[in-house]
């Protein structure tokens, strides 16, 4: 069973929760509550995706050959003469 109530946080008074509840009489699954708010985003997404174009192409991705010993990188980078 799907159901999907909409309400003002103000109306959410104990009454409302039982009679919620009775609709799921017997049925033990989670109930999910989302609240829905009308503020500005904290971040614009085409900006977001604009500054992830710049750093792709200011950092392209770099190729490496498959038969790379990744750990024996590790190793030489933290090698102790080597910081």
């Amino acid at each position: 069973m799907e159901a999907t109530f909409v309400a003002k946080p103000s109306e959410l008074k104990e009454q409302l929760l039982q009679k919620i509840e009775q609709f799921f009489e017997g049925d033990d699954r989670p109930v999910t509550v989302t609240l829905k708010r009308d503020d500005v985003p904290r971040y614009d997404p085409q900006e977001l995706l604009k500054r992830m174009q710049e750093t792709r192409q200011k950092y392209p991705p770099k190729k490496i050959d498959a038969d790379i010993d990744i750990n024996k990188l590790i190793d030489e980078m933290y090698w102790e003469g080597n910081h």
